[in-house]
């Protein structure tokens, strides 16, 4: 799991309210909408399950210890989202004893290995890799209008790149991957049995694909010379691939953000039945 830096989640609860209109200016729908498309439920159905629950954030200080403002990031995407949430004062153990005793329906946590959110009634445990995965997969297919039959190069093919692969796959889109590792690329397409494509040279490749899924942590990737007026890019990655003159060029044509879509992609899932 790429660790996200202070600097990525500054100023994000603040600017919900403007992020939620760029994004609908984006896909046609709000932060609520793309999560709903992505998991495949009702926004009737989330919005009565989120008004009823309540969500802790429990910071962790294993591994390299707890991210500033991290948690109370979380938190706040949350309650923008419909649910009463609250971080713990204390954390790890003591954290997990404070959401019990005050009720907490959904319970999110995060190391340096895994960001999971567990519902304590259903025992769902949601992945953020997973579901990040499919958030941009379902941003990506509100963007263009549909994914069946289209081309998408995926970049990157760790957790969150194979996760994209499925979705995209079940979407109906046509995947190609590509990896600096040959062998991950290969691993994947044996695990896609066959329905994915390899492509080994990347720039290349960008000139050939309009759809791209960037999931790879690697800065610059893509530049603006590989960038046309039909180019949509789907970048999850931290940091972002998309070079300044490249986004500038993309517009409203790139979506990215460091935590909000996978957050409430998490919630979605936790509630869904």
């Amino acid at each position: 799991m790429t660790r996200l830096r202070i600097d990525d989640i500054a100023d994000i609860a603040k600017r919900l309210p403007q992020y939620d209109a760029q994004l609908t200016r984006q896909t046609g729908q709000t932060l609520k909408g793309v999560a709903c498309h992505a998991l495949g439920i009702r926004k009737e159905y989330y919005l009565s399950r989120a008004d009823r629950m309540k969500v802790s954030v429990v910071p962790f200080s294993c591994g390299h210890g707890v991210i500033s403002e991290f948690a109370h990031t979380v938190a706040q995407i949350a309650d923008y989202m419909g649910f009463a949430a609250f971080v713990t004062e204390r954390g790890d153990v003591r954290g997990l004893a404070d959401a019990f005793r005050r009720n907490a329906d959904i319970i999110f946590m995060a190391d340096d290995r895994q960001f999971a959110a567990v519902n304590l009634h259903t025992r769902r445990v949601s992945d953020n890799g997973e579901m990040t995965a499919r958030g941009f997969a379902a941003g990506l297919e509100l963007m263009v209008g549909g994914l069946k039959d289209r081309r998408v190069l995926v970049i990157g093919c760790g957790a969150v790149g194979r996760a994209a692969v499925r979705t995209l796959l079940t979407r109906g889109a046509e995947v190609a991957v590509y990896d600096v590792s040959t062998a991950q690329s290969q691993e994947l397409t044996t695990l896609m049995k066959g329905n994915v494509r390899i492509e080994t040279d990347l720039p290349f490749a960008l000139k050939h694909y309009h759809l791209l899924f960037d999931a790879a942590p690697a800065k610059n990737i893509i530049t603006a010379d590989a960038v046309s007026a039909r180019t949509f890019v789907a970048a999850p990655g931290m940091p972002c691939g998309v070079t300044p003159q490249a986004a500038e060029k993309l517009g409203r044509h790139l979506l990215h953000d460091p935590l909000q879509i996978g957050v409430a992609c998490m919630l979605a899932d936790a509630v869904a039945r």
